[in-house]
């Protein structure tokens, strides 16, 4: 079996942090909760998490540029929701916010949030680039 390539070492990588950040959000969910709103934040935290490195993992393996743009855009989104709920854990001084805080969950899910950001960024500006490209070469024959 062959070494992967860099990027594919990259890519790797950002599976395991987005696989780290959901284990580590399910690992500090409290196994009973003391309020109605920490339950309720803490499940819609669970679900964005583990949501959040699915789609990763699922854009990955897409079937055109689209696909894994829609997986991306979806993965942003619920690492986006997953820092919202770990914000409300922390301002409304809910169940296992030392946890989350030692875990510095809150600003790992904003360092996902950029990190995915960037690579749809990156995706659109190369598909434009490609269409532009075509265009030009269409209109010269």
């Amino acid at each position: 079996m062959r070494e992967p390539s860099e990027k594919r070492k990259r890519t790797l990588a950002l599976h395991e942090r987005a696989l780290r950040f959901s284990n580590n959000v399910i690992s500090s969910c409290p196994e009973r909760f003391s309020s109605m709103p920490s339950s309720r934040v803490w499940d819609q935290l669970i679900r964005a998490a583990d949501s959040t490195s699915n789609n990763l993992i699922e854009a990955d393996g897409a079937s055109s540029d689209a696909d894994f743009l829609n997986k991306m855009c979806i993965a942003l989104r619920e690492v986006k929701e997953s820092r919202a709920s770990l914000m409300k854990v922390r301002v409304c001084n809910l169940d296992s916010v030392q946890k989350i805080a030692e875990l510095n969950l809150e600003s790992e899910a904003g360092q996902l949030a950029a990190i995915f950001a960037t690579i749809i960024l990156n995706m659109r500006t190369r598909l434009d680039e490609e269409t532009r490209k075509r265009k030009k070469n269409s209109n010269s024959n």
